[in-house]
């Protein structure tokens, strides 16, 4: 497992710690919490189906921005506990990447279509 001080990635997937644990939490504006998808809080979709995922949800708040940049998926997460960031593929997969408790920023990088003159999420 791969530890990191401020920056990391995973795949598509740019994780930034920001802080530690906020001792006073207030709402959000503009963000949304994460709602679990088959009993996982899903970072970052594949089109395979070998999502990104966070490997602990106890002590975990994940909340994504109503309105990113076109093309963006931004979230927000507080971590209470230590957890993981784990792609669910059993061959040719990325290391896991170890997230202490603390605050973080995660970004899925987005690739633009000139052509269809469209921005849209990247996925592996």
């Amino acid at each position: 497992m791969k530890s990191f001080v401020k920056v990391a990635a995973q795949g598509e997937i740019t994780i930034r710690r920001i802080g530690d644990v906020p001792t006073v939490r207030t709402a959000r504006d503009g963000y949304t919490p994460l709602a679990p998808e088959n009993g996982r809080l899903v970072i970052g979709h594949s089109e395979t189906g070998h999502h990104h995922v966070l490997s602990r949800q106890d002590g975990a708040e994940v909340m994504v921005l109503d309105r990113p940049p076109e093309g963006m998926r931004i979230l927000r997460a507080i971590l209470e506990n230590p957890a993981s960031l784990d792609h669910l593929r059993e061959h040719d997969t990325h290391e896991s990447i170890e997230l202490v408790p603390g605050e973080y920023e995660i970004r899925i990088a987005r690739e633009y279509d000139p052509y269809a003159e469209l921005a849209r999420q990247s996925m592996d």
